[in-house]
């Protein structure tokens, strides 16, 4: 029990100095050269009342929105995007809403082939940042990281999540230290969990989310059965969000995305459900919710 609350307290404690400028000096943890074999079932083939795979890494998981209460709570965080006037238009509504988002950013959006820094790239991530948001890291090509030469490949991974992290420290001119990760897809269930545990070495945590958008379906020709309507996707994140009673709202960079922000937040600053309104909130907090000790 005490080192459970040990663990709890050091957790948060790393939360509450979220806003410190350097990263932690201290020697990232290690573990034993054949972890352990988790056994990974799809959920239709889980037996009755069997407990999903244990948390190697903290973080936000998308079943979290059936284990923990976010309180009304709502996180924005947003994918994929890349350094023109829909990042822009994006950052200007997030600030007519005194909102403070996670961006998940994709090093190669940001950079040429030969590593030269896109226009504007370096312009939109000092915005970023000054004005409170927080950058999360997507990888730097956006692969699967459950598939191909990254499955349960410690170095492949490890390269991978570098790369990604010295390209925004490029850009920015200074070291940014990466808190979050969001893995492509949110695929991140291997045999041996080799990113989680990649992540818990790194001090970092693992963030994926628990209200889904559907906002890319937008994008989709008119004509396919899956394409959504600006109205359907705000319904949709509105209705969910309700019903779950908050959490952490998955938005992306696209251009049908950023001319829809307005809309969408506007539509969650006014929902409510039986416990009350919906608030706005951080993806810290949300996490210090979940993890937080409760009688």
């Amino acid at each position: 029990m005490k080192a459970g609350k040990a663990r709890l307290s050091a957790l948060l404690a790393l939360f509450a100095a979220a806003s410190s400028a350097a990263a932690p000096s201290a020697a990232p943890a290690t573990y034993a050269a054949e972890p352990e074999r988790l056994e990974i079932l799809k959920p239709w083939e889980r037996p009755p009342g069997a407990k999903p795979p244990p948390e190697i890494v903290a973080g936000i998981y998308e079943r979290d929105y059936k284990r923990h209460d976010f309180a009304n709570e709502l996180a924005i965080t947003i994918d994929d995007c890349s350094p023109n006037k829909y990042m822009e238009m994006e950052l200007d509504v997030l600030k007519k809403y005194k909102i403070k988002a996670v961006f998940f950013i994709i090093g190669s959006y940001f950079v040429t082939s030969s590593g030269k820094p896109m226009p504007r790239a370096k312009e939109l991530l000092a915005r970023l940042v000054g004005e409170g948001h927080e950058i999360g890291s997507h990888s730097y090509w956006h692969r699967r990281m459950d598939e191909d030469g990254y499955r349960d490949n410690r170095a492949a991974i490890g390269a991978e999540l570098d790369r990604n992290e010295a390209v925004i420290d490029k850009l920015l001119g200074y070291h940014y230290p990466i808190r979050y990760f969001r893995p492509p897809n949110g695929a991140h269930s291997t045999p041996l969990y080799m990113l989680d545990r990649a992540l818990l070495e790194r001090g970092q945590y693992l963030a994926n989310w628990t209200i889904t958008s559907f906002d890319w379906n937008m994008r989709y020709k008119p004509g396919n059965p899956e394409r959504l309507t600006a109205d359907k996707v705000i319904a949709r994140t509105v209705k969910q969000a309700r019903e779950d009673s908050g959490g952490v709202v998955l938005l992306h960079g696209f251009e049908t995305s950023a001319e829809i922000l307005d809309q969408l937040l506007g539509a969650l600053s006014v929902a409510s459900n039986k416990r009350g309104a919906l608030v706005f909130s951080t993806l810290d907090e949300l996490m210090r919710l979940k993890y937080e000790e409760r009688p």
